[in-house]
């Protein structure tokens, strides 16, 4: 296994950059458990494609989808180049990477499962209206009050806006996709009339993890 000095001399550096400036400046009116896709950095490993993996304290970020470290001087470090890594591990969960960002994985098996895709938008051109709202042109939600899948609940009472988005899809192997019925269909050919029949009872794709896992489970055990 690698150090995190290697990881650091193959694709990671100090994020110096006005946009990165300007989300580290909001960092400090979003609760680190909502800013990172894990409550606090823990020990990872980074997988590459084509490369050994690495070790380090690892995080990553929900505003920006970047892969963050802890340097051996308590310094964090953004990646500024990630094309290679395939696969993050962080206190033992894991997240599959792409050119979208990072997603966290649910396994049905040991090769499918869902992924997460969790993103935090700073709402920089929102702003506040009369009893709280926010103006803007586009439709956007202010969060009071976030709650987590653990059970968790967290005051967001902040200066600045932000939106809390979180997108189903499916895994298989390395590779991820939308959650659809084409999908689905794709992924279990031999199940389409399953899938149509649940689609028909439920009226609607599943929309959380909780959901989803068991559809897929069903889908596997049959």
């Amino acid at each position: 296994m690698n150090s995190i000095k290697y990881l650091l001399s193959i694709c990671l550096a100090v994020g110096i950059c006005t946009g990165m400036q300007a989300q580290e400046e909001s960092r400090g009116r979003i609760p680190d458990e909502v800013f990172y896709l894990m409550p606090q950095f823990g020990d990872g490993v980074v997988y590459f494609r084509g490369q050994a993996p690495a070790n380090g304290k690892l995080n990553i970020c929900a505003a920006d989808n970047t892969l963050r470290f802890i340097d051996d001087k308590g310094v964090e470090l953004t990646a500024v180049d990630a094309d290679h890594v395939l696969m993050v591990e962080i206190d033992g969960t894991q997240f599959l990477h792409d050119d979208r960002g990072y997603y966290r994985m649910y396994p049905a098996n040991n090769k499918i499962g869902i992924a997460l895709k969790r993103d935090v938008h700073i709402l920089v051109g929102a702003k506040k209206g009369a009893y709280g709202t926010v103006d803007q042109t586009s439709s956007i939600r202010q969060y009071s009050t976030l709650y987590t899948e653990s059970g968790g609940m967290y005051n967001l009472s902040r200066e600045v806006p932000y939106e809390v988005n979180e997108e189903l899809y499916l895994y298989q192997g390395y590779t991820v996709v939308p959650f659809t019925k084409k999908n689905l269909k794709k992924m279990f050919p031999a199940k389409k009339e399953e899938i149509d029949a649940w689609l028909k009872s439920n009226h609607y794709l599943p929309k959380t993890v909780e959901e989803a896992l068991p559809f897929l489970h069903q889908l596997i055990d049959k």
